[in-house]
Order: C-alpha cells, then sequence, then structure tokens
C-alpha cells in the first residue's frame, strides 16, 4: 500500500512532457505582437510629416518660398536674403535670373561673387582668391560657406552648369602641374566634385579648363592677372556651349572686377 502511494506522488510531481508547447505559444504571441506595432510605426500619417517639415522650415528658414508662397511674410531679415526654392512649373530665363541674382545678393554685394545676365541663361565670376591659393587647386576652407549657399541654389535647376577654370599667362611647372591647363582644369574638377558632394545633380555638370586662353584683361600689370585668374559658372539649357569670347561681356566682368 505505501509502495502504492509513492508511486502515485511521484506521477503527480512529474510535468507533462508538452509543457513547453506553452510557453512557445506565449513567445509567438509576443513576437507577432512586436511585430505588428513596428509595423504600425514604420508607417508615419505623410500629412502629418508634411505639417512637421513645414513647421521646421518655417522656423529655420522664416523667409524661404515654396511654390511661390512666402512661408511667413511678416518675418524678414535685412541681414539674410530669402533663398528661393524653385517651383515645380518651368521658369523662364527672366524669372531664373531674377531669382538667383536675389538669392546670391549677398555674395554679389560683397564682391565675392559677380552676376551676368546672358542671353542663354547666366554667368556668375569667383575670383580666384576666394577660392583657391595661388598655383593650388585645393579650395580654401573659408570657401564652403560659400559653396553652400551655391549648392543649395543651383541644386534644383534642371540646367546645364558649366564651371570653367582661368588663370594668368604666367607658366606654371610644379610637381602636381606641368601647365596652366591642369591647373585650371583641376581647379574646375574639384569644384564640380564639391557641388556634387552638396546634391548638384552630376548629369547637369560640365567641368572644363581654359588656362590663360580667355583673358579679360591684359596679362602685364597686377591688376589684370588678378581678374584673369577667376572660376566660371554658366548656367543656361543644356547641351548650350557658352564661353568667355564676347567683348560686351569681356568688358562687363572686367568693370565689375575692378569695382
Amino acid at each position: 500500500m505505501k509502495k502504492r502511494r509513492n508511486i502515485q506522488n511521484i506521477n503527480e510531481k512529474t510535468p507533462s512532457k508538452d509543457r513547453y508547447l506553452i510557453t512557445y505559444a506565449d513567445l509567438l504571441t509576443l513576437l507577432f505582437a512586436l511585430f505588428i506595432i513596428l509595423y504600425s510605426i514604420s508607417k508615419p500619417d505623410s500629412e502629418k510629416l508634411q505639417g512637421i517639415l513645414l513647421a521646421m522650415n518655417n522656423v529655420f528658414s522664416p523667409n524661404q518660398i515654396i511654390d511661390g508662397n512666402a512661408l511667413s511674410p511678416d518675418v524678414a531679415s535685412a541681414e539674410t536674403p530669402p533663398i528661393i526654392l524653385f517651383p515645380s512649373q518651368p521658369l523662364n530665363i527672366i524669372e531664373m535670373q531674377d531669382n538667383i541674382e536675389k538669392s546670391l545678393s549677398d555674395l554679389i554685394a560683397s564682391n565675392t561673387l559677380i552676376f551676368q545676365r546672358i542671353p542663354e541663361g547666366m554667368r556668375l565670376v569667383i575670383p580666384n582668391k576666394f577660392l583657391f591659393a595661388s598655383g593650388k587647386a585645393t579650395i580654401l576652407s573659408e570657401s564652403v560657406e560659400m559653396l553652400d549657399s551655391l549648392a543649395l541654389i543651383i541644386k534644383p535647376l534642371n540646367m546645364q552648369i558649366q564651371i570653367d577654370g582661368h588663370t594668368d599667362a604666367v607658366p606654371i611647372k610644379s610637381f602636381n602641374y606641368t601647365s596652366n591647363w591642369g591647373l585650371s582644369a583641376t581647379r574646375a574638377v574639384n569644384i564640380v566634385e564639391e557641388l556634387v558632394k552638396r546634391g548638384v545633380p552630376a548629369s547637369n555638370l560640365v567641368a572644363r579648363g581654359f588656362a590663360d586662353q580667355r583673358p579679360i584683361a591684359d596679362n602685364i600689370t597686377e591688376e589684370g592677372k588678378e581678374q584673369n585668374r577667376r572660376v566660371e559658372i554658366i548656367i543656361t539649357p543644356k547641351d548650350v556651349n557658352v564661353a568667355t569670347t564676347d567683348m560686351e561681356s569681356i568688358d562687363t566682368t572686367t568693370n565689375a572686377l575692378k569695382e
């Protein structure tokens, strides 16, 4: 009798072989619930997200214009010009020239950049002293802010953007460059690469080096040489080839660089 009771107690204390299925089912239920939660939060409300982005733009860029509508027309800053974000519909050349000139007003006012309207589009002339050291093609660290502003403005344009490097006529022969051709071309390529890093489509960019073959001033005086050392950014419809060859443009650039 005593032996039969011991056997009964052992049977009562031995767990079922299928008891693990309860824990396994609980685990699967928890994992299923977790994946449902992750899936639900991975699909944000597009309207709410758009509202958040609009509010952030309003705070950090109070003068910004989107699709022709100012976010905060009553908030204006005399120090920082508005950044123009071009609308989805194509602009004509005059409107585009007006928008870009307005966006670059600070750089133009400080003579860091010269803005020129040409029949095909526009030309931006930057003296080399604001971009490179003498005989070098490495972009100066203080030029980063200017390149940031330029990239932000030209990035939305579905236009051809030619970056032309120009030098004076003083011969150069160094370890890196055997002539002014290599120096002017490398400078243009380095600017293109910096613009691409900042989001400007590579398919819109063209790099060209002209050495000293497109002077806008004499190569005798130091003043003339300084004017010839420049980078030109020419913005036109695609497949339009523009270079500084017409005398009217040369005179305009020379006068601007003297000021």
